[in-house]
């Protein structure tokens, strides 16, 4: 089973019961097969998005939804998922980049990771504002998390989406800021990435 689907209606689990939320899976692995069908022409770079996050998210939001529960609660849950996996992902991250030395270097690396798995291919839209010394911006001007969403007619989990973001960059290391003020998914204009090293 998809990992998102399956650790989702884990989640769900602990409030709905386990052979309920056995069955939400289910249907939500049903769901996500067809999507991934109907999308089969996604270009490899999308896919990457497509097949391992958004796919999933939707399919796991509607099964929620028919199997009655609300649209709050069952957006709460995909949140909660990648709050968790930003929880268990980060330590890792932070201990990398104190022990290598690594804050001045991370917002160079983090515009290089950005435009290699998040770039136009995968159906990004960028404008790039003036950054300083040791700092990485980047306003995302068309997002495809946002735009996949709104086609299946669920655009308010792009929200979960960028949580994990503010929950995975947060709290990297003393000396880096995470900046980001607003995003497309939360309804904004644009997602105005910034990641900065302060002295």
């Amino acid at each position: 089973m998809q990992k998102l689907i399956k650790t989702t209606c884990r989640i769900a689990a602990e409030d709905i019961g386990k052979e309920r939320a056995g069955h939400i899976a289910e249907t939500a692995q049903m769901r996500y097969q067809e999507l991934c069908l109907e999308n089969a022409s996604d270009p490899r770079a999308l896919r990457a998005h497509t097949f391992k996050r958004i796919y999933p998210a939707i399919a796991v939001y509607e099964a929620l939804k028919e199997d009655g529960i609300d649209q709050e609660k069952a957006a709460w849950y995909i949140r909660e998922y990648f709050q968790r996996f930003a929880a268990s992902f980060a330590p890792h991250l932070q201990r990398m980049i104190r022990v290598f030395g690594l804050a001045k270097k991370i917002p160079g690396i983090f515009m290089k990771v950005v435009l290699k798995g998040f770039g136009p291919e995968a159906g990004f839209e960028y404008e790039f504002p003036e950054a300083g010394q040791n700092e990485a911006r980047a306003n995302v001007v068309r997002c495809p998390y946002y735009e996949t969403c709104k086609r299946y007619g669920c655009p308010e989990i792009t929200r979960a989406f960028c949580d994990g973001d503010d929950a995975g960059y947060g709290n990297l290391h003393p000396k880096l800021v995470w900046g980001r003020t607003k995003t497309i998914g939360r309804g904004g204009d644009c997602c105005d990435f910034l990641l900065k090293y302060t002295e």
